[in-house]
């Protein structure tokens, strides 16, 4: 019986005292409600720092890894630009390969060859030209010129409106076509012969067409990236064509010649982008290019002409028969 009374009395005290709490005035209860909250704000002050801890950690460990990325991808493109300048050092040391960043070189070491070619059929040379004056040509055409028996008659004069006529032909292994250039810039190429003399077609002129490709300035060398078709304007200008819209271009670009010759396999330099567009759903972009040379104050230029090689032709074969 005393351990059935003892069972109940604990609940009935707690019973009463809640009874109590709610007769108290509304300051104790808050007194009491403050009294909880400030002990157990501690333990929220606790949860607040450390989320805030974790919260500062990932974002320091993102920006490591940030870090850690971007000094990776600096230390490959200095790996690759290393690699790039010992194959450019490389090419210069070895004969016959072309110009250190060309697109078209084949930089295989495993396609040299030890056997020896022997001479080669042509033989490539380059001609110097003068460009004749307006006097000079008037004075040919008024016979004020003496040719002391040499034959130099005024039809032997070859004239071509829009051409400048330069003092080199046939005589001086020119014909028509060959390339004319001004140092390493492109002049244009030749498009009429005589006996004596040759016009020159500029590059800047109508009609002039040579397969080119874009490269931009590089710290050693040019980095060639599209190919497209050079074009005479008719003015001082040049239009670059048949430049895909996919090509990266911009105004300051260069443009050089392109095409595999093993006779002269050094590209030269046609001018420098001075404008590049892409229309709309355009597939091709368009550029104009300023030339390297200054055509006004072109004095002399320099033909490449190819003939036979005489050591191949003296050589007993078929071409001596």
């Amino acid at each position: 019986m005393a351990s059935a009374s003892a069972s109940w009395k604990p609940p009935a005290v707690f019973l009463l005292i809640g009874l109590g709490l709610t007769q108290l005035p509304l300051r104790p209860s808050e007194a009491i409600r403050n009294g909880v909250f400030d002990a157990a704000r501690p333990g929220q002050l606790l949860v607040v720092a450390l989320d805030d801890r974790i919260t500062t950690w990932r974002q320091q460990r993102s920006s490591t890894s940030d870090q850690d990325r971007r000094q990776e991808l600096e230390a490959t493109q200095l790996e690759v630009r290393r690699l790039r300048l010992a194959n450019a050092r490389l090419a210069q040391r070895t004969p016959g390969r072309s110009l250190p960043g060309d697109p078209l070189a084949d930089d295989l070491a495993g396609d040299a060859t030890t056997v020896p070619l022997g001479p080669p059929l042509f033989v490539t040379d380059l001609v110097g030209t003068r460009i004749l004056g307006r006097e000079t040509i008037e004075a040919w055409q008024a016979g004020r010129i003496l040719d002391r028996g040499a034959g130099l008659a005024i039809d032997n004069l070859v004239l071509e409106p829009g051409h400048p006529t330069l003092d080199r032909g046939r005589d001086s292994g020119l014909a028509r076509g060959q390339p004319a250039y001004s140092g390493r810039r492109v002049a244009g190429r030749i498009s009429r012969v005589g006996r004596w003399t040759a016009t020159l077609q500029l590059l800047t002129n109508r009609g002039f067409r040579g397969l080119a490709r874009l490269a931009h300035p590089g710290q050693d060398h040019p980095v060639f990236t599209s190919q497209g078709m050079l074009e005479g304007t008719g003015d001082s200008l040049c239009r670059l064509t048949l430049v895909r819209e996919t090509a990266a271009v911009k105004v300051g670009d260069l443009v050089y010649t392109a095409g595999r010759d093993s006779q002269f396999p050094w590209p030269m330099l046609y001018g420098t982008v001075v404008r590049a567009e892409l229309p709309m759903e355009a597939p091709h972009w368009e550029i104009l290019v300023r030339p390297a040379m200054d055509i006004v104050r072109l004095e002399r230029v320099e033909v490449l002409t190819r003939v036979l090689n005489p050591r191949r032709v003296k050589t007993p074969g078929v071409l001596s028969q």
